[in-house]
């Protein structure tokens, strides 16, 4: 289904408890049923393999037996928390990793700053040109750009999971749940 550039897809989760939902499902080796990652697991595999305008819509089936009607607001009201929780965290990590980035950007910067000064006294120096060449125009201009390598990095690409990771649990904060009864 397509809506204003954004696909909703419906992922239905057959649980057999309402807890399955955040608690990965031991094997029942007698009826064949394997071990299974919990229900939230399971959805943010299928919104992380998606582009981020994926919509899911998820659809729980339990048991007869054990769905009730008022279950909907307790799995939405826990899957918020769940999602309000772990965007917390990415926010934390992100604003580490910026911290970090910018720490090591004061150090690589220094670094850079040293090792091309180097690098530019040797090219100018009476050295002979193997020193020059090796040193100058090798060594410390590979040392110097190195400095930089990690606060660049993480500057630029290191927050990139974390990002992600929100833009995920955004998704699931946003999607519709709807609980049903079903016999299996």
């Amino acid at each position: 289904m397509r809506t204003r550039n954004v696909v909703v897809r419906e992922l239905t989760l057959k649980l057999t408890e309402p807890d399955d939902l955040f608690v990965p499902r031991a094997p029942h080796l007698a009826s064949g049923t394997p071990s299974l990652p919990s229900g939230i697991d399971q959805i943010r595999d299928e919104l992380d393999s998606h582009p981020p305008r994926t919509q899911v819509d998820a659809v729980i089936l339990l048991p007869r037996e054990r769905f009730k009607p008022d279950l909907e607001l307790g799995m939405r009201h826990a899957v918020d928390q769940y999602c309000d929780a772990g965007i917390r965290r990415a926010d934390n990590e992100l604003r580490l990793l910026r911290r970090e980035g910018l720490r090591g950007l004061v150090i690589g910067l220094i670094v850079f700053a040293v090792f091309t000064g180097l690098s530019s006294f040797v090219v100018q120096s009476d050295s002979p040109q193997d020193v020059k060449t090796f040193f100058g125009e090798g060594l410390f201009l590979v040392v110097a750009w190195v400095g930089l390598w990690f606060p660049i990095d993480t500057l630029l690409y290191s927050g990139r999971p974390y990002r992600r990771e929100k833009d995920v649990l955004r998704a699931i904060r946003g999607m519709r749940i709807d609980v049903r009864p079903a016999d299996y």
